[in-house]
């Protein structure tokens, strides 16, 4: 249900995690685990699997922060002022972004995916945390270059950032068309290294960990600091929700970070 995710240099301040779906009834694409209150679950389904979930992390319900996210590059700093707001405030301000950064102890961020690339971040030294959700468009639109742009505005270094990825599809699974290749090269990423044809189809595959990744290296991550656990949320959708074998309307991963 619940899976800690671990930083290649760990610390005991730090807790990086995701959710699993556990028991799943293959029929249900909302079977499981799942915190995600806007792909059509039940309120009631939702509001008591994050209940478990802060009750296991240790937290109160209003110190888990996520956003509605829509496929940008924008990136949204949790500071006291959302903090205090209420429950429909703090939906409304968190509206529109794709990634969350905080260094206030005990404030975990978390973003939804089902295929995406979740990527958890942490700079132990600052005490600056972050999470970012990753699919085609907020890759091409280089949100791991906006989230780590705000990380260092709260005094993070790009020497000291931990960046892990959580499950999301891997290259095998995720064929595209060419109008998302075509937009990949517009903004800069390295096809050549990143991009492979299947031989029967012609289509094309692209590894989305590896164009995150191509991103955290040109921003000056080191590559010591970048761990991919290499789980695929296609190839093991019993264990993860995935949109590309359940549909759209079907649950979601929350992966989070926060300091402890």
């Amino acid at each position: 249900m619940i899976r800690e995710l671990f930083f290649n240099q760990s610390s005991d301040s730090v807790c990086a995690f995701t959710t699993e779906r556990g028991a799943v009834d293959r029929f249900d694409p909302y079977s499981g685990f799942n915190c995600c209150d806007y792909t059509g679950d039940t309120s009631q389904h939702v509001a008591e699997c994050r209940a478990e979930l802060c009750h296991r992390l240790g937290i109160s319900d209003n110190d888990l922060l996520t956003a509605r996210q829509v496929h940008s590059a924008n990136v949204a700093v949790i500071d006291h002022g959302i903090l205090q707001s209420d429950a429909n405030d703090r939906r409304e301000r968190l509206y529109g972004f794709d990634a969350l950064v905080t260094n206030i102890p005990g404030i975990a961020v978390g973003v939804f995916t089902a295929d995406c690339v979740p990527m958890l971040f942490a700079d132990m030294r600052a005490g600056v945390v972050a999470a970012a959700h990753a699919g085609w468009k907020g890759t091409a639109y280089h949100i791991a270059t906006a989230t780590v742009d705000e990380m260092l505005h709260l005094g993070a270094s790009v020497e000291d950032i931990q960046v892990i990825f959580g499950p999301s599809i891997c290259q095998s699974c995720f064929e595209v068309g060419d109008e998302v290749v075509d937009m990949f090269e517009r903004h800069g990423l390295p096809i050549g290294e990143i991009m492979e044809r299947n031989h029967t189809t012609g289509k094309a595959h692209i590894d989305l960990v590896g164009a995150n990744t191509y991103l955290l290296l040109e921003k000056g991550i080191r590559a010591l600091n970048i761990c991919d656990p290499g789980l695929c949320t296609k190839c093991n959708h019993e264990k993860f929700f995935s949109a590309r074998r359940l549909g759209i309307n079907s649950g979601r991963q929350l992966n989070g970070v926060f300091i402890r």
